[in-house]
């Protein structure tokens, strides 16, 4: 899979982690809030924050009962994808494509691919707040490793 680097001014990163510490995958909106280590974007993929490197991704209170892995899932233990609010087809494949790259990687499980939703308990993202199309899209397609 094709990864462009376009990487973000410094001060968005949030200090260092070991790379073997990543345990979970966390996908999200792109919004200026919080900034993921990828985003998906006019149908590539730009790595924006390098992996060995922290951001507030999951940050913050748990603001719902969604966020059933507040405190287990952290910005010290998760690397963050970011999605468009709308998603075409290809976007959702070149998601899926980028998580088993993600996965492959660091070796994630696949019960460790999550939505900021399941961490934080806000709607996010958006396209996936309904989890039967949260499974039907990804989790579903995902192998094993």
């Amino acid at each position: 899979m094709k990864i462009e680097k376009k990487l973000a001014n410094p001060k968005y990163f949030d200090g260092e982690r070991p790379k073997e510490d990543i345990k979970y995958i966390v996908i999200q909106n792109i919004d200026n809030i919080a900034m993921p280590h990828y985003h998906l974007s006019d149908g590539k993929v730009i790595q924006v924050i390098p992996d060995d490197k922290m951001t507030d991704a999951v940050s913050g209170p748990k603001l719902t009962r969604f966020g059933v892995l507040h405190g287990i899932c952290s910005k010290y233990n998760s690397i963050s994808i970011g999605v468009p609010y709308k998603m075409s087809a290809e976007d959702k494949q070149m998601c899926l494509n980028l998580i088993m790259t993600i996965k492959q990687r660091y070796k994630i499980k696949n019960d460790n691919v999550i939505r900021q939703m399941d961490v934080t308990g806000v709607e996010n993202p958006m396209i996936w707040k309904d989890k039967e199309k949260w499974i039907s899209d990804i989790k579903n397609k995902l192998i094993d490793i």
